[in-house]
């Protein structure tokens, strides 16, 4: 049994459209090369950053390549050739966004690396090989016009809409609510997981409302740019236009609002003061006139909203009492929580003063940034011995300690600020943030209900 050319275009098209990477294959005067880079495609075409080394060299010098697309096991994969067109410098290119939107790992490295250039490949033939299924030979595709029309078309590679909305939440820091949550739910004396649903939608919902619109303000004020990593890109790279992306985050924020109205209506007052404050915290962040973040403000707003105010909510709307105790007992996920954020404005120093606005990243440089992080990781774990010590915390709750490994990971990062500009700092941070606020969830679970 053979593929058929509609059957192995649909194989192709599945191949590109799950992978980052491919292996660009060049030679020129008998000098063969072979190496990963990242790649973007549309309208059948695929696009690459190539920086000035080798691959680049022989592309320049004899446009025909060679790629391979594989993820690693030989069950389904493309091989294909193709004529190299260079496009020009990164910084110039559009076509760059074409790229960072299938693989948005590539920005520090692009914008580290001087002369590092956009490429287009036009596919001459490819060679399909899919055995994930029915046995099949490999089937080879001759690439015309009438097969570019195709993948033009009804092969046409675009993000669903759904995709798109999610990623405008930068739902990888959801962790900063989940766990504040969970934390001020459980430390009540009565658990109603209604109450908690209730409590964690409305949240989590306030929480994405501000990431977007966040990210809105400071696409109109031009600190987003293709060279920035904190946001979540869906404007930077044109996968939304501004207007419906700020409608979408105001649709969200309002949602959370009046699910915030009602648990206050069903639950006591205190639960509106508590969301009104964290809420506008959130909107205020980036929106003017304020613009905590733009004025170093913004490590003390998340720790505010992401720490005592979301613990001592959740506890009231369990219990409908005030507890200082919760709001004591935040400090070590809020602590985390301004770590998350340095992680990120450590990174983009240079970008945030280009832009013209200065974090206590910033205001600190690369070396008191170093130190800064590790008194905010290193303060959460002591904090939570103070509290098990003194009997606020159960000692189940040195669970956290099992977390240790990560967080070292963490803080030898970010004393080798080179390695703090090509790694996520921030998404590791969220990681430590995530299994440090579980294994003290865990601890007071166990010790509740032991």
């Amino acid at each position: 049994m053979s593929f058929t050319v509609t059957e192995a275009l649909r194989a192709a098209h599945k191949v590109i459209s799950t992978h980052k990477t491919l292996t660009l294959v060049s030679w020129h005067k008998g000098q063969l090369w072979a190496g990963k880079v990242y790649y973007g495609v549309q309208d059948g075409y695929l696009y690459v950053a190539l920086e000035q080394g080798r691959n680049y060299r022989n592309v320049v010098a004899n446009p025909r390549v060679f790629f391979v697309i594989e993820h690693g096991v030989p069950d389904r994969f493309l091989q294909g050739e193709g004529i190299a067109e260079r496009l020009g410098p990164i910084e110039e290119r559009p076509e760059r966004h074409i790229i960072f939107r299938n693989a948005f790992e590539l920005v520090p490295f692009a914008k580290s690396f001087p002369g590092v250039e956009v490429f287009r490949i036009r596919p001459t033939r490819l060679y399909v090989s899919d055995f994930t299924g029915d046995w099949k030979p490999r089937a080879e595709v001759e690439v015309t016009e009438d097969t570019l029309r195709v993948f033009q078309s009804q092969l046409r590679f675009q993000m669903p809409a759904w995709k798109v909305l999610w990623q405008a939440t930068r739902p990888f820091a959801f962790t900063v609510t989940l766990i504040p949550v969970l934390l001020g739910s459980l430390l009540a004396p009565e658990l109603s997981w209604g109450w908690l649903a209730l409590t964690m939608l409305a949240a989590l919902l306030l929480h994405a409302g501000t990431n977007v619109i966040s990210d809105n303000f400071d696409y109109r004020r031009g600190a987003d740019s293709w060279r920035t990593l904190g946001s979540s890109r869906v404007l930077v790279d044109g996968l939304m236009e501004p207007r419906e992306h700020l409608l979408w985050g105001l649709f969200l924020f309002a949602s959370g609002c009046l699910l915030g109205l009602s648990l206050a209506l069903l639950r006591g007052w205190p639960v509106l003061i508590f969301g009104v404050v964290g809420g506008l915290l959130g909107w205020f962040y980036t929106v003017p006139p304020l613009g905590l973040k733009y004025r170093s403000l913004g490590d003390l707003a998340v720790f505010f909203a992401f720490g005592p105010l979301m613990i001592m909510g959740a506890y009231f709307v369990q219990s409908q009492e005030i507890s200082w105790r919760a709001g004591v007992l935040a400090v070590p996920a809020g602590l985390l929580t301004i770590a998350i954020l340095h992680g990120n404005n450590f990174r983009d120093i240079i970008e945030d003063k280009r832009a013209g606005y200065v974090t206590v990243a910033g205001l600190l440089g690369p070396r008191g940034s170093s130190f800064y992080y590790l008194l905010l990781v290193g303060g959460a774990y002591v904090a939570t011995l103070i509290f098990t010590a003194i009997d606020w915390l159960s000692p189940w709750c040195l669970l956290v300690l099992a977390t240790f490994p990560y967080a070292w990971r963490n803080v030898r990062i970010a004393f080798r600020p080179t390695r703090v500009a090509f790694t996520m700092l921030d998404l590791l941070t969220a990681q430590l943030h995530l299994l440090f606020g579980l294994a003290m969830v865990l601890g007071v679970a166990i010790d509740r209900w032991s």
